[in-house]
């Protein structure tokens, strides 16, 4: 059981540390939980994409962000807190790069509703396969820091959704 866990939790690493590195983070979390979802359903895991806000404390203050995320249990893996810190200059050290498991003591996260699965983007199965393969491989992946100017170069969902025939 545990076992499985750890490779759970190390498949969740490796999908944010695989979106992080090849696909806009800006003003993409609804998009990055639908492809979290896919890929973990075509795994055969209940992984679901939920809307909800954050919280983030700031000198004493809590400043809120609608966002969406996964669950998995009581496990939040989010592959797209880092667009906060490229939206807030000068308080992006109190984002993390992305989320699983462990999350910081001045973030908390607040669930409001599951993602219907009817009412998410579909991405085409190819697109889920070849994305399932080559995070495999991320293990030894570090991600930097990046600007808002380098995350724009990135590939956008929309188009992977667009082009993928759905």
């Amino acid at each position: 059981m545990v076992m499985k866990m750890n490779k759970d939790i190390n498949l969740f690493h490796n999908l944010c540390k695989y979106i992080m590195k090849n696909y806009q983070v800006m003003n993409s979390s609804k998009m990055t939980a639908n492809l979290i979802y896919e890929c973990c359903r075509e795994l055969e895991m209940d992984v679901p994409a939920v809307e909800g806000l954050i919280f983030v404390e700031v000198n004493g203050y809590k400043r809120q962000y609608a966002h969406c995320f996964n669950v998995q249990g009581t496990t939040i893996i989010d592959a797209s807190v880092y667009e906060f810190a490229l939206i807030n200059k000068r308080i992006e050290n109190l984002f993390p790069m992305y989320i699983v498991g462990n999350i910081p003591a001045h973030i908390e996260y607040s669930i409001m509703k599951e993602i219907k699965y009817e009412d998410q983007i579909r991405f085409n199965k190819k697109i889920i396969d070849k994305i399932i393969i080559e995070a495999k491989n991320y293990n030894d992946v570090t991600i930097d820091r990046f600007s808002e100017n380098e995350d724009s170069k990135k590939e956008n969902l929309f188009y992977l959704r667009s082009i993928s025939g759905v």
